[in-house]
């Protein structure tokens, strides 16, 4: 049985950013402080977490019924999510930063680090040969 392609594609783009945390955080803590590499980690987690929630959200929201009609209240309660979610990033983070515990530069690289796997898997599939959709 074939796996659907938006599986696949979201399964490596997981790999990819988990991978670019792995690296990250592997060459943060050979260079850089403990702090530093925490803020790497503790950033990266952060990152990735919120977005397999927010991820997890949208597609239970489109799925789960029709997005258009707002008397099944799905819009309000993705927008109403997507708001509680950052405020508590934002609790999280501040909380971080008032430790002490974690470097602001790790912690911005580490909240980095969903936007580099995308961006690599967005590169792999402008340069593969068989990519038609591509070009």
């Amino acid at each position: 049985m074939r796996q659907k392609p938006e599986k696949t594609i979201i399964q490596r783009v997981t790999l990819l950013y988990w991978s670019a945390l792995g690296l990250m955080a592997g060459m943060s803590s050979l260079i850089m402080s403990w702090q530093f590499t925490l803020g790497v980690l503790s950033g990266g987690v952060l990152a990735i977490s919120n977005f397999n929630l927010m991820r997890r959200s949208i597609q239970n929201a489109f799925t789960a019924g029709a997005m258009d009609n707002p008397a099944k209240g799905k819009k309000t309660t993705l927008i109403l999510t997507s708001f509680l979610r950052l405020g508590a990033l934002g609790i999280i983070i501040y909380l971080l930063f008032a430790t002490g515990m974690v470097d602001p530069i790790g912690i911005a690289l580490g909240l980095s680090t969903v936007v580099i796997g995308i961006l690599v898997f967005a590169i792999f599939m402008a340069i593969k040969p068989s990519s038609r959709e591509a070009i």
